[in-house]
């Protein structure tokens, strides 16, 4: 048994066709051995029609001679051997993939002849041989059964034989090309928890660069195998990514908590500049400004005149005390609102871990046991 193909849904198997079947016109009497004779023979014998159902592809082999056995015992009975090269349609269900088991078969048939003409059979014992020191790259067979049945169509019916291949899947180049370094990857995401908040470059490069190594190694997987439906890989690598994908989120929420309470510090800063100004206070805005308020300033003291610079501060502690509240001051509530962000941190270094065991425990045996 060769190569099996998910992409086409195939697989190529080398086999030595063995016939028997019995023909009185060529029974003897003269001695009692068994003759061997020559390929060429076939041609000048009636031989057996037989077909293979699921065949897209065969060829004989020719090296050095044609590959060919024909006997004959005196009762008249024959074997006939060949050897054929056959690619066989395998239709899959890949629901489970990789962890999945497929069932391919073997499907012969009489092309012509119905079963009033021809009934075809498996050898009572051993019908299959296979050679067991025979290893397929990604499969492991399991067992091997064979089955008879009728087949019934517009011209009648058919004899049909069977034999099944029960392949189970053999994951390790899965596990080591993709599910290892995928989740070393969800695991390298949760780094950037323990960076810190104020290192937004170190922190953004290794989100991104997380990502895009996900969605990299699933388009690379996803490609192999082309179905409608999604498969068990499928869901592992989208899992993989979303995690990934959350930790760049996480950063970005944390980096907005971080920096809530500086923007609230400058609105508030503009608006008692504002307050200030009503009250009398003259902010220069631009150069000219600046330039206007030294001339008026030197006419003043030219004149004897002084100039107060600055409102009384009685305005903002009459206001203050008025009002009966106390605004804390700026550098607290900033280092409330970084330790909000941290706290977010410390929160997202327990969860993700946890999330990601979960979904592990949940996947595996889901598809490892329950399935």
């Amino acid at each position: 048994m060769g190569s099996v193909k998910e992409t086409t849904m195939d697989y190529i198997i080398n086999v030595f066709f063995r016939q028997r079947w019995n023909d009185p016109r060529l029974s003897f009497t003269r001695f009692n051995e068994t003759l061997t004779l020559d390929a060429s023979v076939v041609g000048k014998i009636w031989v057996p029609d037989v077909f293979f159902v699921n065949e897209k592809g065969a060829n004989f082999h020719d090296v050095t001679t044609a590959n060919r056995m024909l006997r004959v015992d005196p009762t008249g009975t024959i074997l006939y051997s060949t050897r054929l090269t056959l690619t066989l349609a395998c239709p899959m269900n890949l629901y489970r993939f990789p962890m999945d088991r497929q069932q391919c078969g073997l499907k012969m048939e009489s092309y012509g002849k119905t079963e009033a003409d021809i009934m075809l059979h498996w050898k009572w014992t051993r019908p299959v041989e296979f050679d067991a020191s025979v290893e397929l790259p990604q499969f492991y067979v399991e067992n091997i059964r064979t089955n008879r049945t009728v087949q019934n169509y517009n011209t009648g019916q058919y004899t049909r034989l069977t034999a099944t291949f029960d392949l189970q899947r053999q994951m390790g180049f899965y596990l080591i090309q993709v599910y290892i370094p995928t989740m070393l990857i969800v695991i390298l995401s949760w780094v950037s928890f323990w960076i810190n908040i104020e290192a937004a470059p170190a922190r953004v490069a290794l989100g991104i660069t997380t990502v895009l190594t996900m969605t990299t190694q699933g388009s690379a997987q996803g490609g192999d195998v082309k179905v409608s439906y999604v498969k068990a890989i499928d869901i592992w690598l989208a899992v993989c990514l979303l995690f990934v994908f959350a930790a760049l989120i996480e950063f970005a929420a944390v980096n907005f908590m971080s920096r809530q309470d500086k923007n609230n510090d400058r609105r508030r800063q503009e608006k008692e500049e504002g307050e200030k100004s009503e009250n009398g206070k003259v902010i220069p805005q631009r150069k000219e400004d600046y330039a206007t308020l030294r001339q008026r300033t030197w006419l003043h003291h030219v004149k004897n005149v002084s100039i107060k610079e600055e409102a009384p501060p009685s305005l903002d502690t009459k206001s203050e005390k008025c009002s009966g509240q106390q605004r804390p001051p700026p550098e607290r509530e900033r280092n409330k609102s970084m330790d909000r962000a941290k706290n977010l941190d410390r929160l997202s270094r327990g969860l993700f871990p946890l999330g990601f065991f979960l979904f592990n425990l949940m996947y595996w045996n889901a598809y490892l046991l329950l399935l």
